[in-house]
């Protein structure tokens, strides 16, 4: 019996990322067309399908940091860690019908500003590693002579670069998963993003529930999708 309610569990999952697929094509194709990367604005998505809700969300650096240049003043690398932390408060973020005695099951944060941070971080360690074994090697002269052309270096920083300045753009996104225990008192969804973020100024959303497909907006006054 307990196999059989696992089993369940993952073909409802499974049926709910298929929906956000689907979502993710339509906000790109639609809502936000032309308008991937708009500053003051978000793109939303929302899925529910037998108790499992899956939220999904992409926006611009500026909105919620100030700047999408990479962080370089400690003060720039603390907000982005601080932002980080605090959007995996699902449950801040998200809110659900108390009644529907919902459980934040994963909250998935990301921003390609600590990505390329931590690019840096991670070159830096190699190269001070590499620097340390060529010391008192008998092959010091042939990997300095390597060094010295820094074909591999300069191939990962043009990388890096060209990732960075691609259309001078940088995000944040996220994605929680919920399990209810009551769906049925699933009639409404309070993204509280805004409050906390006043660089957002419009929440534009695609949502596929039991009630069917619907889209809109969400703005300061208003930030309670209702399905």
């Amino acid at each position: 019996m307990g196999s059989l309610k696992v089993n369940a569990l993952r073909n409802n999952t499974a049926k709910v990322r298929h929906l956000l697929a689907i979502l993710g094509v339509a906000v790109s194709a639609g809502a936000v067309a032309g308008e991937a990367h708009e500053h003051g604005k978000v793109a939303l998505t929302l899925a529910i399908e037998e108790g499992n809700v899956e939220v999904s969300w992409r926006s611009p650096a500026v909105n919620l940091v100030g700047f999408e240049h990479q962080p370089k003043t400690p003060e720039e690398k603390q907000k982005v860690e601080q932002t980080l932390l605090n959007l995996k408060q699902g449950y801040e973020q998200i809110v659900l019908p108390e009644s529907a005695l919902c459980l934040l099951k994963e909250a998935d944060i990301d921003t390609t500003l600590a990505a390329h941070t931590e690019g840096h971080d991670h070159d830096h360690d190699d190269h001070d590693h590499e620097k340390h074994d060529d010391h008192g090697h008998d092959d010091h002269d042939h990997e300095k002579h390597d060094d010295h052309g820094h074909d591999d270096h300069d191939h990962e920083k043009h990388d890096d670069h060209e990732e960075h300045d691609h259309d001078g753009h940088a995000d944040f996104s996220a994605k929680y998963t919920f399990e209810c225990r009551h769906p049925e008192h699933l009639k409404q969804i309070e993204v509280n993003l805004m409050p906390s973020y006043p660089g957002i100024d419009e929440i534009r959303y695609q949502a596929i529930t039991p009630a069917g497909q619907t889209g809109g907006s969400l703005t300061q006054g208003n930030t309670v999708i209702v399905f």
